[in-house]
């Protein structure tokens, strides 16, 4: 089977002599004067740049963007492109008429039937709309001559007939005066024009007869539409790869190399692989992915983001210059499946995965600056044994990190690495796990960081946060439903909720005298000084009653060699990485709330392992106490942070004042 996508230039479209089929549920042609010179001077343009460019330099085609196709008893029906395709049309036959016009003039004169004189090289297009549409073109230039001869009314009366003909004569027209333009310019004009637009303007030609697809025409229709056609490089490279005039007789390379090209695109769509190797440094995005793999074959970067098709300009410019263009194909193809079979190899390697990973998110080519690339780390990885291979991917570890300083990791502090070291630390724990399966979820990761995003979160809330009066319910309800494990429902009214509440406490508990203040707060209707600090004050019996001021951060501590003075609760040992939406929902929410939450939402929200260890107290050496996060419990996180990347942190990395 042929595929079903190629680049097609207008001359060898006019040699299939094509009849194209316009159906009912598209709307007429309704391209406006405006429109057509725009495309006229746009082909000019791009032959006069051609011209004046050189050959290595040149721009391969012109591109008409997308014919969408589907073989029927009637023809080719035409699902998206159609306005363009007239237009293609009708330009070519205005050329016609104005190269022979004074010929074609004399015959209408003489009584000569002048529909012979249509080009008969030229496709058809006719409309499923209008009876005997295949004669509008010959309509439109018998009109145009008479109009020329003296004898408007019959061209004005075509003008009239309905939109489409209204449309279609404006462009004819159009075309004509710009021709007639063109022939005082230079005799030479016209002529290199039609040949520019023959030549080297091009659609991309679909045809989904050859495809599997169930879906009717008019759904195709209705969702080109909605989304269009995103003409990438992948696809132009494909139509370039697929051409047949490539294979001779050897169709079965083709079918294959259609087929290879399929697995390799559905193997880049599995979202964990596509995460591992693709960046979000990485200045373009992807609707097909193997597009990524052709950018970093011919090295395209941030530098080449005007030029749309800069990867299949400079494959075309090597094609064309080929004699042997099926080697040159297998060539390009097998350089494609390299890469894969490399980026499989790094994948499976538990190692490689974990380190390739970081450093395409955070790592830096030591001499260059730039980030690290694919290509990059192809290049000092060839040839490198296991070990060595680790060994380097160590190194360019701790290159990243050989400018973090202790001491700057205050969440205030404009050279804090939060993200970079937790980041770091996540992968490295799931790296040190002893099972084969135990991996970061760069996907989960970085589909968090595209949309909500990441949040650095403070594990123990910070002392001096202050309940504001419209947060006074939220709080309440969050600290009953702790104390209790009744939630608060919209369907539950007010007494109701008051009663389950009550039904809970335990005579003289704690907790029972604690969620009677706490109670309180729901009675509390006016927003005065007065209610504030009486909301404040039972905020704090609630902190009281979790954590001693024995084991509390400090909120003044002076910082080694220095006399700056810091917030312990600023310090990285306070923080977390949790997405976006997550942390937004607990808000301020005290540490035993943050912890319940954290925990029960396990299956429903992706946490990184370390920020779950956190809540869990998996780092804490003493469990004085579950419902606190301590300056005990940080210092023993602290503690974890430092042994679990000493590798990779620079030396000296040290807690940055007394504890």
């Amino acid at each position: 089977m042929s595929s079903p996508l190629e680049l097609l230039n207008i001359k060898q479209l006019l040699q299939q002599k094509n009849n194209f089929f316009i159906p009912a549920y598209q709307r007429g042609y309704r391209w406006r004067v405006e429109q057509v010179k725009m495309l006229i001077e746009d082909i000019q343009l791009y032959i006069d740049e051609e011209n004046k460019t050189s050959q290595q330099n040149k721009c391969p085609f012109y591109c008409l963007q997308a014919i969408v196709v589907k073989e029927n008893e009637k023809g080719l029906e035409v699902i998206d492109g159609q306005q363009r395709l007239t237009t293609v049309l009708i330009i070519l036959q205005a050329y016609h008429v104005y190269s022979n016009f004074d010929v074609l003039k004399l015959q209408l004169q003489c009584g000569v039937n002048i529909r012979p004189e249509i080009d008969p090289c030229l496709y058809s297009v006719k409309y499923e709309t209008r009876e005997e549409s295949s004669k509008w073109l010959n309509e439109i230039t018998k009109a145009f001559l008479k109009y020329a001869n003296g004898d408007g009314t019959e061209l004005q009366d075509l003008k009239n007939k309905n939109s489409d003909y209204y449309h279609f004569v404006e462009a004819f027209e159009t075309a004509f005066e710009i021709f007639d333009g063109f022939g005082k310019d230079s005799a030479q004009k016209l002529p290199a024009f039609i040949d520019g637009l023959k030549e080297r303007a091009y659609f991309i030609w679909y045809n989904i007869s050859q495809t599997d697809t169930a879906d009717s025409e008019v759904d195709i229709f209705d969702r080109l539409n909605a989304t269009k056609i995103a003409l990438n490089n992948a696809e132009l490279i494909k139509a370039l790869f697929l051409q047949e005039s490539n294979y001779g007789n050897q169709t079965h390379l083709r079918n294959q190399l259609a087929i290879d090209w399929d697995g390799i695109e559905k193997r880049l769509q599995d979202p964990s692989f596509w995460a591992f190797i693709y960046s979000t440094r990485h200045p373009y995005e992807y609707e097909t992915h193997i597009e990524y793999i052709f950018d970093l074959l011919m090295n395209k970067s941030k530098d080449a983001v005007d030029d749309y098709q800069y990867t299949f300009n400079k494959y075309y410019k090597e094609y064309i210059t080929e004699t042997d263009r099926l080697a040159y194909v297998n060539k390009c193809w097998k350089a494609v499946n390299e890469t894969m079979l490399m980026l499989e190899e790094w994948f499976g390697d538990k190692t490689c995965y974990h380190y390739i990973g970081y450093l395409l998110e955070y790592g830096e080519d030591p001499d260059s600056k730039n980030p690290i690339t694919i290509p990059y780390l192809k290049g000092i990885l060839q040839g490198c044994s296991k070990h060595e291979r680790n060994d380097k991917l160590k190194g360019l570890i701790k290159h990243s990190l050989a400018n973090v300083k202790a001491q700057n990791q205050f969440y205030k502090h404009s050279g804090n690495n939060f993200t970079q070291l937790l980041f770091l630390l996540n992968i490295e724990t799931e790296q040190r796990r002893k099972s084969d399966t135990a991996r970061f979820s760069f996907s989960e990761y970085k589909n968090i960081k595209k949309a909500p995003g990441w949040n650095l979160e403070h594990v123990a809330s910070n002392t001096d946060y202050v309940p504001t009066y419209e947060e006074k319910d939220k709080l309440a309800y969050s600290l009953l439903e702790y104390f209790t494990g009744v939630k608060k429902c919209e369907s539950v009214d007010d007494e109701q909720y008051m009663q389950s509440i009550q039904s809970r406490f335990i005579d003289g508990t704690k907790e029972k005298d604690l969620c009677e203040k706490i109670l309180g707060i729901l009675q509390i209707k006016e927003n005065t000084d007065d209610r504030l600090n009486e909301i404040k004050a039972i905020y704090n019996d609630v902190l009281a009653f979790f954590c001693s001021d024995e084991d509390a951060f400090r909120d003044d501590i002076e910082l080694t060699g220095s006399n700056k003075r810091m917030n312990e609760k600023d310090f990285i040992w306070n923080f977390a990485l949790l997405n976006a939406s997550t942390n937004k929902s607990y808000g301020n929410d005290i540490y035993p709330l943050k912890r319940k939450r954290i925990i029960s939402d396990e299956e429903s929200v992706y946490t990184p392992i370390c920020t779950r260890a956190m809540f869990e107290k998996a780092y804490s050496q003493k469990l004085n106490n579950l419902m606190a996060w301590t300056r005990t419990d940080a210092q023993d996180y602290w503690n974890y942070i430092c042994n679990t990347l000493k590798e990779f942190l620079p030396e000296g990395f040290n807690l940055p004042f007394n504890y």
